[in-house]
């Protein structure tokens, strides 16, 4: 496999800003982990990656219907070589960091789902992410089947990673009723694809949560800078962005923050609490010693 030169945040960075078919999914997840791992060799995880390839090559004959393709599939990734979901440490970074599940072969649900996609794109299958509540899934595809709707007999197959196992749709509701608590009734577009971004937020979503519950700030800003740089206008992440630079005491960066959110569009409520707020900060930057 051709690897070029590993530059993560400037490859991150040109990637997020090109056209989405073309984010190579692996390689933005491996972007990610060098902010963490800033030792991390990409070429370690491609020979690993490599050696799944040829088994892959092996042992999945695309030939067989879409749904004995999803069996095996998951037979050789989950039952065989052990990519499995992390039940007992499911909060754990590395289960997010996509070097770490190479090597342990222990994940969550979207970091497993990646090495699906991975694999599965390189046997020249239609697979992509689902952006299920609470569980990532994935869908794959007949091909020429229709993105927009599912069949599991004729045109995708739901996959849960976690699991290693095809999901009826009988299963996601079961699926959904647990990971939600019986609090979110079951609708078909939560099985609908999702974009390559909307995949990496997700990641990077669930990593923020991780470090700012760790109180890892350091961490937590990193993160918030790349959810950032693929949704510029996220509300959200603005805000957590600035609370995590006040925790740092960077308090001038923080109102900065706080102030692009005053000129949001459309207008935001509760102005006047922002106001306030950023008013606080910047008595804390006067109240700084040099």
């Amino acid at each position: 496999m051709n690897t070029p030169a590993f530059a993560p945040k400037a490859e991150f960075v040109a990637m997020i800003g090109g056209e989405d078919e073309a984010i190579d999914l692996f390689r933005a997840a491996l972007c990610i982990a060098a902010e963490h791992y800033p030792q991390l060799d990409p070429e370690d995880s491609y020979q690993r990656l490599d050696k799944l390839f040829d088994k892959a090559q092996k042992q999945i004959d695309t030939g067989h219907s879409i749904k004995e393709i999803a069996s095996q599939l998951c037979h050789l990734l989950y039952r065989e070589i052990g990519f499995s979901g992390d039940s007992k440490d499911y909060y754990n970074p590395d289960n997010s960091y996509i070097n770490r599940v190479l090597e342990t072969r222990r994940g969550i649900p979207i970091s497993l789902a990646l090495i699906y996609i991975t694999v599965g794109e390189a046997l020249g299958l239609n697979i992509d992410g689902v952006g299920f509540p609470g569980h990532f899934l994935l869908k794959l595809h007949a091909i020429g089947g229709d993105d927009a709707s599912y069949s599991a007999e004729t045109e995708s197959v739901i996959i849960d990673p976690f699991a290693g196992q095809v999901l009826s749709i009988d299963d996601c509701k079961d699926l959904l009723s647990v990971s939600s608590g019986n609090t979110l009734p079951f609708k078909p577009e939560f099985l609908d694809s999702i974009s390559k971004r909307a995949i990496l937020r997700r990641m990077l979503g669930n990593l923020k949560a991780i470090y700012l519950n760790k109180a890892d700030y350091p961490q937590a800003l990193n993160l918030c800078d790349n959810l950032l740089l693929i949704d510029n206008d996220s509300v959200q992440d603005r805000i957590d962005r600035a609370g995590v630079l006040e925790k740092l005491e960077c308090y001038e960066p923080a109102a900065q923050d706080l102030e692009l959110l005053l000129n949001h569009k459309p207008p935001l409520q509760g102005a006047q609490p922002l106001r306030r707020k950023i008013e606080e900060l910047r008595a804390l930057v006067k109240g700084k010693p040099h």
